[in-house]
């Protein structure tokens, strides 16, 4: 089963613009395109920082305002701010374009940020993915979630008609009845249908009519998944 990548979910194309971008510029291009956040580019088109609402505040904060007197000294910093280069936060957090949403949710958890910039090996930025796209496989519909399961899980990796393992979804959950004659491949369906993107849980009512497990734990007698008979590799 094949997992989703960032690439699957991610917002693109992205607005961009260069270091020296006035601050002006900056908030104009911010409202234009309703963004909060907006990647900060070199000449080569690799990604050098970025400028969110969070560090146009000081900016905001400070105006009419003369001297820093009582300001934190990076705040003062931001807020003398003329461009994106003396703006921007760096370096930007970003995730490559193969990496997987749960590695994604992982990074921005582990950084406490909505969004991450995409790159590729390069560095070269090819989208945003924020904490909303993390959650879009979820929204699928149960006859999508069901039909991967079917289509993936149980005629192409495990060679079984839905005459012998039925699915049923609602809501995201995956209930799967029916039988097989050994048990861990009722084990693996019910592994494998809960990598299928959107499934929330699954409930396994597959019947067996030969307990392999003793069999599978065993190093001395393993088995071909597809078999009831062991074998040596």
């Amino acid at each position: 089963m094949q997992e989703w990548k960032v690439s699957d979910v991610m917002t693109t194309p992205v607005i961009t613009t260069l270091e020296h971008t006035p601050v002006g510029e900056l908030v104009g291009i911010m409202s234009t395109h309703r963004v909060s956040a907006v990647p900060i580019v070199g000449d080569d088109d690799r990604v050098v920082g970025v400028v969110s609402e969070a560090d146009l505040l000081p900016k905001a904060a400070a105006a009419g305002v003369t001297g820093a007197r009582g300001a934190r000294w990076r705040t003062a910093v931001k807020a003398a701010a003329a461009s994106a280069r003396d703006l921007m936060s760096t370096p930007a957090l970003s995730i490559g374009v193969d990496a997987s949403l749960s590695a994604a949710a992982k990074k921005m958890q582990a950084k406490n940020v909505n969004r991450l910039l995409v790159t590729d090996s390069s560095g070269q930025l090819r989208g945003i993915v924020s904490r909303a796209d993390l959650l879009r496989p979820y929204t699928r519909p149960d006859s999508d979630i069901r039909q991967d399961v079917i289509d993936h899980v149980l005629r192409r990796v495990l060679w079984i008609d839905t005459s012998q393992v039925q699915v049923h979804v609602d809501a995201g959950t995956v209930t799967l009845t029916g039988a097989v004659g050994r048990r861990t491949t009722a084990a693996i369906a019910a592994r494998l249908a809960a990598r299928v993107p959107g499934v929330t849980a699954v409930v396994n009512h597959i019947r067996d009519t030969f307990d392999d497990t003793a069999l599978a734990r065993s190093r001395a007698h393993r088995t071909h998944p597809f078999s009831a008979e062991p074998f040596n590799p």
